[in-house]
């Protein structure tokens, strides 16, 4: 079942009431919400004190619910006293607003909702981020098949057809996430279970240096990655064999790699969401585990830059910070420390794009001038 953004705007939503889900009576009850798979996001609705609806990201990788700070002054808020988080970008000040009652497209209701504040949003076209709690706190299962989010206020009867993962919930600074263990071409590992993570799975430095996938021999796309905090992490894109996740096997995954050495916190990395879709996950609050079985989502189709360069842009001087191994712009003799002549949202726009189009770049190596021209193309 494909649903659209547009699709989870409909009937539900007109709902004006509804019920917490500890509310007397809804322990026997199932709530069923829809959601939308677009834009490598999960998306779902719901009104803020009967204003909306409004757009939100489903995050189970984030502990907290969050929302843009302008939005929320907009909606008039009450602002609660700050608090500070942790993520692979550093340390980060965040502001708390009690958004009063917010209400589901099926007719649940969550009252004095509490968010933290974001500068900006997660897309333009969301105004926050619904956190893991929405997963954790009670059984729940997130139906990828469907496009449903359904809640069990007094337990899932059963778990029938599915396989129960080795995984676990911590983070109890707000809603618990999901760890899972999971084994990279031969590295096992503990990792956080990530819709709001767009892609198949990265590793942080310290599972990276294990693993044996940071291989200068190895053909791979420069990246950066940035989270919680401002700091970027520079990395890599390669192709691994094999992805295992319990009995679940996914082949030839794209793997974002944190460089070794970059901050990894108690985890080894994430399991995003284009892995993620393409199982049906439910959660058990009381053993605080989660299930899983297969969906019907396709195969992604991992894309990556197909110059194989990272540029950056120091006061106006855009150098080549990183050149993949492999790469098209390897095998035109482009190197690290080069000068790219140009501003760098047009460099951008001129060193990417489909197999087959044609880049020309001049660059400045030892005070010296040249062009360098190469064909796009994948290369792993």
């Amino acid at each position: 079942m494909q649903l659209s953004r547009r699709g989870i705007l409909g009937g539900g939503l007109v709902l004006a009431a509804g019920a917490p889900l500890r509310a007397l009576g809804a322990e026997d009850k199932v709530f069923v919400n829809r959601f939308a798979v677009e834009d490598g996001r999960v998306w779902m609705a719901a009104k803020i004190g009967g204003k909306g609806p409004f757009f939100f990201v489903v995050d189970t990788g984030g502990y907290m619910s969050m929302i843009e700070d302008s939005f929320a002054k907009s909606m008039n808020l009450q602002k609660m006293q700050g608090r500070q988080s942790i993520g692979i970008g550093g340390v980060s000040d965040y502001s708390w607003y009690n958004a009063g009652t917010v209400t589901l497209a099926s007719g649940i209701r969550f009252p004095d909702m509490l968010f933290a504040g974001m500068r900006e949003r997660p897309s333009k076209d969301a105004v926050g981020t619904f956190g893991a709690g929405l997963f954790t706190s009670y059984d729940s299962d997130l139906d990828f098949t469907k496009r449903e989010w359904r809640a069990y206020p007094g337990g899932r009867p059963n778990f029938d057809g599915m396989e129960r993962l080795k995984s676990r919930f911590t983070d109890p600074r707000g809603g618990e996430r999901i760890i899972a263990d999971a084994t990279v071409d031969g590295y096992t590992g503990d990792f956080l279970l990530d819709t709001g993570a767009p892609g198949e799975l990265l590793l942080f430095g310290r599972a990276t240096s294990k693993s044996g996938l940071w291989d200068a021999n190895r053909p791979y796309a420069p990246q950066y990655g940035s989270g919680i905090g401002r700091n970027r992490v520079p990395g890599r894109l390669v192709r691994a064999k094999q992805l295992k996740i319990g009995s679940f096997v996914f082949e030839n995954p794209l793997v974002r790699l944190s460089e070794p050495g970059t901050p990894s916190g108690r985890m080894d990395g994430i399991i995003g969401l284009k892995t993620l879709e393409r199982l049906n996950l439910s959660t058990q609050a009381s053993r605080k585990v989660v299930w899983a079985a297969r969906s019907n989502a396709p195969v992604p189709r991992g894309g990556y830059p197909l110059s194989g360069l990272w540029l950056d842009d120091d006061g106006g001087r855009v150098t080549i910070a990183d050149v993949g191994t492999g790469s098209p712009a390897a095998a035109a003799g482009l190197k690290k420390g080069d000068v790219a002549v140009g501003a760098l949202g047009p460099l951008i726009a001129a060193t990417n794009g489909p197999p087959g189009k044609q880049v020309k770049l001049t660059i400045e190596r030892g005070g010296v001038r040249q062009d360098v021209g190469y064909t796009l193309a994948p290369w792993f």
